[in-house]
């Protein structure tokens, strides 16, 4: 039996980021203990190429495909009945209303039913129909058909899947991965640990908001915002399952106290929640002895080329501050591939600003060697949990300018005490306000002592209370109290 197996959602090993890198660092320092993997994906033809080398603590790697038909096998083939009908309708009606009822209870009953049965059978036609006419008569019935489709086709894909036996279980975010935790869990007895980086819930609700895919009428009385029925649809769906998550974990582990409390107006018991800051190590990440020396003011934006990143404020930034008779350059260091129409449309952003020779979009790198490069850096995202990066550019002397998003300020400015008493080690602004960013990148290229200042401040905050190693020692206690 494994020790601990791991819900792990787009991130690791495949995908590089922040989340990843943290669950590198707990399994490639844990010899101990023998972990398994549960990586969830959209299908067997999504590309995916490992990121990082894989410890050899890690024994099992499971794919879970959320479109890709999982078989019910032989053994759990049987005709529905009247029970499992009603507990369908039931967990219909949880999802869009934003919290399923009583899921320990009829979850039996939904595993036992095929995609089949649920996809194309009188009886789930009925609950269907029924459920549309009671929330959107007017709505247009073959949109509400196939988004409740593609909703719902990985819930109940996800109720076969033949999740690994192990001692412990730890789901890394809610959504999906956090429904397997919840099923592993209620399966096995074990206990379920959830630690989230950034809210899921709130991440998949911009997304939701901003995307241009789901059709937007006015009308019916699921709406409770301007969305429209389909994206309130898709909300209450994640909704959902983040309480499901929250209700069914024995401990919430979250890395600062704005999450804590997001997570508790969102449904979470606040005697499960702990807060376990992030880290980084402090041994790979050290400034050369000699810095760099640059000709130019040097801007470093360290992340993925997404819209919740939005890079566009940083592109706007950039122009803003050549505006001001700055000379800079740009480097944005991160993968471009997620979202190649967004990437172009940055570099066209760019090219229309008249500034494509200032930014250079670097593609994946070893931050290590880029980071000594840079004077400052810049993060312009719209969500963030604890950002690994601003710590790493700490630990070279990089003051930082920020949205007031997840713990940014926090790490900026300090928490409280002795902590804040550091002083501030960068600039906070508001989310979309490329001139407030622009304006603290005009402080920190017209000032070298005070960059100097901040850079050192940020130093002494990672080094007293940002350890990565003082991390997975406490996970590592919480892995053996739970029975690993």
């Amino acid at each position: 039996m494994l020790d601990v197996v791991l819900f792990c959602e787009g991130t690791y090993p495949y995908v590089s980021g922040g989340v990843s890198s943290w669950i590198h660092g707990l399994v490639e320092g844990m010899p101990d203990l023998k972990f398994g993997l549960v990586y969830l994906l959209p299908s067997r033809s999504t590309e995916r190429r490992p990121k990082f080398e894989v410890p050899d603590s890690v024994q099992e790697i499971l794919e879970v495909y959320l479109y890709d038909v999982v078989p019910v096998p032989q053994s759990r083939r049987k005709a529905p009945d009247a029970r499992a009908w009603e507990a369908t309708e039931q967990f219909f009606r949880g999802i869009l209303k934003g919290k399923i009822e009583n899921f320990p209870a009829i979850f039996p009953h939904l595993s036992g039913l095929s995609i089949h049965q649920l996809a194309y059978s009188r009886q789930s036609w009925d609950i269907l129909t029924k459920i549309y006419q009671e929330i959107a008569p007017d709505f247009p019935f073959s949109d509400f058909f196939w988004n409740w489709r593609f909703m719902c086709f990985p819930v109940l894909q996800l109720l076969q899947v033949p999740i690994p036996e192990a001692r412990c279980y730890h789901t890394v975010t809610t959504g999906w991965s956090g429904l397997l935790g919840v099923l592993a869990k209620l399966r096995s007895g074990r206990p379920l640990l959830l630690t989230e980086h950034g809210i899921y819930t709130n991440e998949r609700r911009i997304e939701i908001v901003q995307a241009d895919w789901i059709y937007v009428e006015r009308g019916g009385d699921l709406r409770s915002d301007s969305f429209g029925i389909l994206k309130s649809m898709w909300i209450h769906l994640f909704q959902s399952l983040g309480q499901l998550c929250y209700d069914n974990s024995d401990r919430i582990y979250t890395l600062f106290e704005g999450n804590r409390r997001l997570q508790i107006e969102s449904g979470a018991d606040p005697e499960k929640i702990e807060i376990l800051p992030n880290g980084v190590h402090l041994d790979r990440f050290c400034p050369p002895s000699q810095p760099t020396p640059k000709q130019e003011f040097s801007l470093g934006f360290v992340g993925r080329v997404v819209p919740i990143k939005d890079v566009r404020s940083f592109v706007e930034a950039c122009r803003l501050l050549l505006d001001q008779g700055v000379q800079a350059t740009a480097y944005i260091i991160g993968p471009t591939e997620e979202d190649p129409e967004y990437f172009h449309g940055c570099q066209t952003l760019s090219e229309m600003l008249g500034i494509q020779h200032s930014i250079r979009f670097l593609g994946p790198q070893n931050v290590r060697d880029w980071y000594p490069q840079l004077d400052v850096l810049v993060l312009t995202s719209v969500s963030e949990g604890q950002p690994l990066v601003i710590l790493e550019g700490f630990c070279y002397g990089l003051p930082c300018v920020a949205t007031d998003v997840g713990a940014c300020s926090e790490l900026i400015y300090g928490r409280e005490g002795e902590d804040r008493d550091l002083g501030s080690a960068g600039f906070v602004t508001r989310v979309g306000a490329p001139a407030e960013t622009a304006q603290a990148l005009l402080q920190l290229a017209e000032d070298k002592e005070l960059r100097q200042r901040m850079g050192r401040s940020g130093q002494e905050r990672v080094r007293r209370y940002y350890d990565f190693a003082d991390l997975r020692l406490r996970y590592h206690q919480i892995y053996k109290e739970k029975g690993a």
